[in-house]
């Protein structure tokens, strides 16, 4: 077994992907390679040495270790995804700090199968009833974190997980970090640029202030995806960053003439730019969801619901 020189306990340890490398042992896990990166880490797959557990193990990036409250922003992220046990979350088993040492790792549990993005990429889009299928499962997910009080604030394709049997799961529960280099920005004390999710994925209110994020900004995000899913392209894409954050707060998604109808209505309700106008939380999403499964067009609260002939959401 081989242990990495970083984690000598004699020197700080500034890990890089680089540095773990197959074999490499960090806080009773074995690494056997990598499953992906970006973000703040790199996530690998690993052994628990005392369980014989196959996991995932977050590490949180050396540049971003060496910053204490970037990686208490981490474990937080870590922690926040704990506290829900659901079947359409990914399941934290473990968080690890040493601030001496500057390593930071969260385990998780080991979903076989790819990303969304990965599986768009490889298939193309998917079907209606495939794509309503994988977002109702994280409408789900996000219903059980809204009630817990927990707005994801980056629900895109990245983090959704789908197994070879089509159970969808959502990563990164509790994001609580800018995502642009240099972080924020400041002149005379304020705040010219603080990004907190995935430009052309976060709801407008988010891109103005992330601290306008609310569990209607997940519903956003989570549209954005529907939409990715139908189209394989995501429903706002610009030059630039500000350019992207642009066209999401003033202009709406442009869709192919065989869009289906009733996808479209559902996301006249999600990609709404004022989130009173959007549906409010992943629950009500889940209620819009099987009301297109009853044959009743989606709406808000209060509204009373249109009858049309539409199938059951059923697997691909």
């Amino acid at each position: 077994m081989c242990i990495m020189p970083a984690l000598d306990a004699s020197r700080p340890a500034t890990p890089t992907s680089d540095a773990l490398a197959p074999g490499a042992e960090l806080f009773g896990y074995r690494i056997e390679g990598v499953l992906g990166r970006g973000g703040m880490g790199t996530v690998y797959k690993a052994i628990q040495v005392s369980l014989s557990r196959p996991v995932a193990l977050k590490v949180l990036g050396g540049r971003y270790a060496r910053h204490p409250h970037l990686a208490q922003d981490f474990l937080s992220e870590a922690r926040a995804s704990a506290r829900i046990t659901h079947p359409n979350l990914v399941t934290v088993h473990d968080v690890h700090a040493d601030p001496e040492r500057q390593l930071y790792a969260y385990a998780m549990e080991l979903v076989p199968g790819s990303t969304l993005s990965q599986l768009l990429r490889e298939q193309g889009p998917l079907s209606r009833q495939y794509a309503l299928h994988l977002v109702y499962q994280i409408a789900q997910a996000l219903s059980a974190a809204h009630r817990a009080g927990l707005v994801h604030r980056d629900v895109k394709p990245d983090n959704i997980l789908v197994t070879p049997q089509g159970l969808a799961k959502l990563l990164d529960l509790g994001l609580v970090r800018d995502r642009l280099e240099g972080q924020r920005q400041r002149v005379a004390g304020r705040h010219l640029l603080r990004i907190v999710g995935t430009p052309g994925w976060a709801a407008p209110e988010q891109s103005r202030d992330p601290d306008e994020a609310s569990a209607a900004s997940d519903v956003f995000g989570l549209g954005c995806v529907l939409y990715c899913a139908l189209t394989g392209q995501p429903p706002f894409v610009g030059s630039t960053v500000i350019d992207t954050i642009v066209r999401v707060c003033t202009e709406e998604p442009a869709y192919p003439a065989d869009f289906p109808r009733d996808c479209r209505q559902l996301l006249a309700l999600m990609l709404a730019k004022d989130p009173a106008q959007r549906l409010a939380d992943g629950e009500a999403v889940v209620r819009a969801l099987e009301d297109l499964a009853k044959g009743r067009t989606p709406r808000l609260e209060g509204q009373a619901p249109l009858r049309r002939p539409l199938p059951r959401l059923r697997r691909r």
